[in-house]
């Protein structure tokens, strides 16, 4: 998205119809390359919000559990090797235990490291044969699969900007970069206007885009998908074995999208 901005700023345009807004619209943020990858601090969808909110509603749901939780020993949290992933546990914690959680929690951060071998968090960076695309069916999987549907509908949205614009023609990727761009723009700010360059029926193709995407990537339709999620099933399913000497709950954070993470929660008998 950075290139195409500077694109449009360097083709010295004004842009018309549904783009007649970015004539005057500032990038998101002030900086970049320190601030992708990161948990988002503003806005009313803030990571750090809804980490905190998540917290606080799982206490509400289940507070009756966590007295006799506490009683036995630290609960345990474990979060990959990841900046915002980290963050989000802490804020997670801080909502669900208190600002003084860490006299409840014990967080575990787990290196991101091929040398650990495989683990239940970042299952995709550890299984070799999948993350370095040895065969069809790697990462890259995914990015192909939505490469081949995003060019069923994006050509149309590109005509049209294009009837609007004469002078800026957009790729499919540009495109597509937009309709990012309004998820992550909202994020940060609560809105965008690159929301409203786009029909329902576009944003249902981007949604069935995003879908594709993660099907072929690591849900059922990559092979490896089961494979990798095994591992945390089998882990689970030893917690489970185990009894109440495991400990009494456990919380598991790992990377999911550009901003989120989500949390698994693993409800032990007490």
């Amino acid at each position: 998205m950075l290139e195409l901005v500077k694109r449009i700023q360097d083709a010295n345009v004004t842009l018309k119809g549904d783009l007649e807004f970015v004539n005057r619209w500032n990038y998101f943020t002030f900086d970049p390359q320190a601030h992708f990858e990161q948990l988002t601090t503003t806005g009313p969808f803030a990571g750090t919000l809804e980490a905190f909110t998540t917290g606080v509603k799982l206490r509400t749901r289940y507070e009756h559990l966590l007295p006799s939780s506490q009683s036995l020993n630290k609960i345990n949290l474990w979060a990959s090797d990841s900046n915002r992933v980290i963050e989000t546990a802490r804020y997670f914690a801080a909502g669900l235990f208190g600002l003084d959680w860490q006299k409840t929690a014990h967080l575990h951060i787990i290196p991101e490291t091929a040398d650990r071998g495989a683990d239940t968090l970042t299952p995709g960076d550890t299984c070799l044969k999948y993350a370095d695309n040895v065969d069809p069916y790697g990462h890259d999987y995914g990015a192909r699969m939505l490469m081949e549907y995003r060019s069923t509908y994006l050509p149309a949205i590109s005509e049209r900007l294009l009837k609007q614009n004469p002078d800026m023609q957009f790729t499919n990727s540009e495109v597509y970069s937009m309709q990012e761009m309004c998820g992550f723009e909202t994020t940060v700010r609560g809105s965008s206007q690159w929301c409203d360059v786009f029909t329902k029926e576009e944003w249902l193709a981007f949604e069935y885009a995003r879908d594709v995407i993660h099907y072929y990537r690591a849900g059922p339709g990559n092979p490896y998908g089961a494979v990798m999620g095994w591992l945390w099933l089998n882990a689970t399913a030893n917690l489970l074995a185990e009894g109440p000497e495991a400990g009494p709950l456990f919380f598991s954070l790992y990377v999911y999208t550009s901003r989120l993470s989500s949390t698994v929660v693993d409800q032990r008998p007490s």
